[in-house]
């Protein structure tokens, strides 16, 4: 493996980290806002997914869990969290040696953990698709009180 393919490998899983994050704030943003559509005018509510914009992994995930009650996928999400956290902060730096260069063997190895986190990401993606399918009907096409 050259050095180019590594790095790119390395991008290509933190890009499948980074759709995490956005299906992420796309269940928090809709989730909010049907709560603000179903609180109506009764109380408040200035809760958006703005708030959750420039928010981390685990603020996500911490903002997800109490708007959800799938604790398994609350708990892959975490687990996720984890590895993305190495990848994104030691993943590199753990494939060179002392001068700076790629270590071949260690780079080949790391290619299973970046492989699982892309494979991870996509089935996070469809479990988080799904768990949104579970209200988004109702968000679009309820019948709200004014």
């Amino acid at each position: 493996m050259d050095d180019n393919d590594f790095y790119l490998n390395v991008a290509y899983a933190l890009s499948a980290c980074q759709i995490i994050e956005q299906e992420l704030k796309l269940y928090i943003t809709e989730a909010l806002e049907l709560a603000r559509k179903c609180i109506g005018k009764k109380l408040p509510f200035k809760l958006s997914g703005d708030d959750y914009a420039d928010a981390s992994l685990e603020r996500l995930i911490e903002g997800f869990r109490k708007l959800s009650d799938n604790d398994i996928l609350v708990k892959d999400l975490r687990k996720f969290k984890e590895e993305r956290n190495f990848l994104s902060h030691k993943g590199i730096t753990h494939c060179l040696d002392y001068e700076g260069e790629l270590f071949q063997s260690t780079a080949i190895e790391f290619q299973a953990r970046l492989d699982a986190i892309q494979a991870e990401a996509i089935r996070l993606r469809n479990e988080l698709h799904e768990e949104s399918n579970k209200f988004r009907g109702i968000l679009y096409f309820g019948d709200f009180p004014d």
